[in-house]
């Protein structure tokens, strides 16, 4: 999940560049007949991966994956994987993906269980293709971050304390990096893209770039827009829209909602704090302390991310939700603790790491319910005796249509994987299988103190971060493509509406309090050859150039009322769609619903 538990406790075209040194040219895959060859530097040759154990030769696109430093005096570097699109490789636009937490991997999250180009299988030692992986409609690049995120590390201890202004610089220093080794890339189109706690990652990362880039020196960074599902963005409205959210599901009592709501300041409420229990509460801080705890009674052992799905066993499913909890609270975690005790793989039990919020949130946190044991074992066996080299095939084939039609748009929509809701403790155990690593070129000189987790105990967040509301951010960057001379940006905002983390509630509110004009009326959409109603959208209009504005900076405008200055607008610049019945992780829980989401937002096709 990669995210948090809210208020849980309260909770391009671009042409093939050649360049000096020796040049390495791709080899033509199985679609030779679309695909450009690509010439790579060394650089970029020495991250090749040729193959993947548990799934074999790697055909039908290129991928990489490696290290890249960002700070040389501190020998901070962050690992990613970056995977070529099966569609155009050379003019497709160059898509990143981050996971949340803080603390969570993108690499465990976006790229293996989520939208890469494969999922695990049951017992995590074999892959199956993923039909609907978004490297169909463009280039996409995982990374994880900030240092001490899964393979990414930093020879300097004090790393570890970390929050959202050196994560954006690192990640800013990242893609430089990055498009330093893969120079072709530099005038494709980039957008950014996330989840959860990316509702501060990737409008942070954006504002860096428009900064860096009006700032001269480095070659600027192609920002042509970015894409948010279920972002937390600030925590008063989205901690308010929770208990609405929780309420109008019949999730929660009226009495506990109105006390929740009388008593709490959801500004400074901690995703995942724990209550304390006090006898006789006096104040409306222990009031608010005693109906979040009953709220979370009320609530049960559900999966707050996907609210109508199963349940995982409590242990595997608290880690990503410890990860929140300790950014928020617990004292920085020491290496011993990651590689030595048994609360490395398996956090501290719900109430020792979450407080009372324990039993809701550690029999919800990863994706859903695990199968049943026997289902499990079983499907295992079957792989280990190949299974699974005919169920690549099979969904191998189905990736192998037209481009045009990868969404499903034919009427010939590939079956979906098998939902599988303990994915998260696949990933682990293939992520830490010794010849996995080495075919990644991770850990290669044992980095790590321990296994490569999800979510990591090893950082120390900002709390005053966490709890920072991104609008200001939201305003500048809008302003931003308000400024003449400037790009105007694109942007999609997404919600699962089963996701009772960071819910559609709290993320309408907070949209439609931009203040843009709306563009199109909200509507149902259509999902593709599936010809079912994929979700709801409406659009709003960009401010469009002009200089006019009462406060001003290098990058954007705004007005004196902190909004942005309305001339000629760009219309249909901001999206927002709900993703029906799906969760929190929405390419995972709605796989063909978020492809087509995406695809139509890359390709500038009306919903």
């Amino acid at each position: 999940m990669k995210a948090f538990a809210l208020l849980l406790a309260a909770c391009v075209l671009c042409r093939a560049v050649r360049v000096p040194g020796n040049i390495h040219k791709s080899r033509p895959g199985i679609k030779a007949a679309q695909r450009t060859r690509i010439e790579y530097t060394d650089a970029a040759q020495d991250d090749k991966v040729e193959d993947l154990p548990g799934w074999g030769p790697i055909e039908d696109f290129d991928m990489f994956s490696g290290y890249v430093t960002v700070d040389e005096a501190a020998g901070r570097k962050l690992f990613y994987v970056f995977v070529t699109s099966t569609n155009d490789p050379v003019g497709d636009p160059l898509l990143l993906w981050l996971n949340g937490g803080p603390g969570c991997s993108s690499l465990g999250g976006g790229f293996m269980s989520e939208l890469g180009p494969w999922l695990p299988l049951p017992g995590g030692t074999t892959l199956q293709a993923n039909p609907y992986s978004w490297n169909k409609v463009s280039n996409t690049l995982y990374v994880e971050s900030p240092a001490f995120v899964g393979f990414s590390t930093s020879d300097d201890p004090a790393d570890r304390i970390v929050g959202d202004e050196r994560t954006a610089q690192d990640m800013r220093k990242f893609l430089l990096g990055f498009i330093q080794r893969f120079p072709h890339l530099a005038d494709n189109d980039l957008y950014l893209s996330g989840e959860s706690y990316a509702g501060h990652y990737v409008p942070g990362l954006a504002w860096e770039i428009v900064k860096g880039n009006s700032g001269g020196g480095d070659r600027p960074l192609n920002l042509a827009g970015l894409l948010v599902g279920n972002p937390w963005t600030d925590a008063a409205i989205d901690n308010l829209g929770a208990v609405d959210y929780w309420w109008a599901h019949a999730l929660i009592s009226d009495t506990t909602a109105h006390g929740i709501k009388a008593n709490c300041d959801f500004a400074h409420i901690g995703p995942l704090d724990a209550h304390p229990y006090t006898p006789n509460p006096v104040t409306k801080a222990e009031v608010c302390d005693k109906f979040c705890n009953r709220a979370f009674n009320e609530l049960g052992p559900i999966n707050i991310y996907q609210i109508y799905a199963d349940t995982c066993p409590p242990a595997p499913a608290a880690r990503a939700a410890a990860a929140f909890a300790r950014a928020l609270a617990q004292p920085l975690a020491s290496d011993s603790a990651e590689a030595g005790s048994s609360t490395a793989t398996n956090p501290a039990s719900p109430s020792e790491a979450l407080g009372t919020l324990g039993a809701v949130a550690a029999a919800g946190l990863t994706r859903a319910a695990r199968k049943a044991a026997t289902g499990t074992a079983a499907a295992a066996a079957a792989a280990a005796e190949g299974t699974a080299t005919s169920q690549k095939a099979s969904v191998r084939r189905s990736s192998d249509d037209d481009a045009d039609d990868i969404d499903g748009d034919d009427g010939n929509a590939p079956p979906e994987p098998a939902y599988d809701p303990c994915v998260d403790d696949e990933v682990e155990t293939y992520l830490n299988l010794p010849q996995v690593q080495r075919a990644l070129h991770a850990n290669v000189s044992g980095e790590l103190p321990g296994p490569w987790t999800d979510c990591t105990r090893r950082i120390r967040y900002s709390r005053e971060d966490l709890l920072s509301s991104m609008l200001p951010t939201w305003q500048q960057l809008l302003a931003a493509s308000n400024r003449r001379g400037n790009r105007p940006l694109r942007f999609l905002v997404y919600s699962g509406d089963v996701d009772g983390i960071v819910p559609v509630v709290g993320t309408r509110r907070w949209v439609s309090g931009l203040g843009l004009k709306e563009a199109s009326a909200w509507r149902p959409w259509i999902s593709g050859a599936t010809g079912q109603v994929g979700g709801w959208v409406v659009e709003y209009d960009l401010p469009g150039p002009t200089t006019a504005s009462s406060t001003t900076n290098d990058a954007g405008s705004t007005n004196d009322k902190g909004r942005v200055a309305v001339k000629d607008a760009v219309q249909g610049g901001l999206m927002f769609a709900t993703v029906r019945n799906a969760g929190h992780m929405v390419p995972y829980t709605q796989p063909q619903r978020a492809l087509h989401l995406v695809t139509h937002f890359l390709k500038g096709k009306e919903m």
